[in-house]
């Protein structure tokens, strides 16, 4: 038996030609066609190495400054220096002392929320004896007002069945 190379030339090319391109086995020509269509119009773009531009590479040089207009800087002098640490240091000291009033505030207004509370503790231990009494669900008259109806109901539902 002889083997023809061209047959194993088919075969390594059958072979690529699956792994790159997908093959629509059994489907109907009516699907092939909407596959192809779809998968013709998706435009996929192309890796960032090949772009003309980047958006995370800056590529525009800064603009210059008018060469007319010069900005020197300021001298500092001792005086200047010691101003703004005198300036800064009441800055501080006006927040430090905001901070502690508003730390007296908390604690008045927590004072006073006990206050109220204790208050209206004693006022409920006051009235508790004189309040009437909770009842739960919509029996007002509680579950062992009507013994006697209540047998009666059970006695004529036993009787029914």
């Amino acid at each position: 038996m002889e083997t023809n190379p061209l047959d194993n030339v088919n075969a390594q090319g059958l072979a690529d030609f699956e792994e790159q391109y997908t093959i629509f086995v059994g489907s109907s020509l009516e699907d092939v066609s909407y596959a192809k269509t779809f998968w013709n119009s998706l435009a996929l773009q192309p890796p960032v190495e090949s772009r003309l531009e980047s958006a995370d590479i800056s590529q525009r040089l800064k603009v210059a400054k008018d060469p007319s207009v010069k900005i020197s800087p300021r001298p500092s002098s001792p005086k200047n220096d010691a101003l703004f640490e005198k300036v800064s240091q009441q800055r501080v000291e006006e927040d430090r002392q905001k901070y502690k009033d508003m730390a007296k505030r908390r604690d008045q207004i927590m004072v006073l929320l006990k206050k109220q509370r204790e208050e209206r503790i004693k006022r409920e231990v006051i009235s508790r004896p004189f309040k009437p009494k909770q009842c739960h669900g919509n029996n007002r008259d509680g579950p062992d007002a009507y013994p006697q109806d209540q047998e009666e109901d059970i006695l004529h539902v036993r009787s029914l069945q």
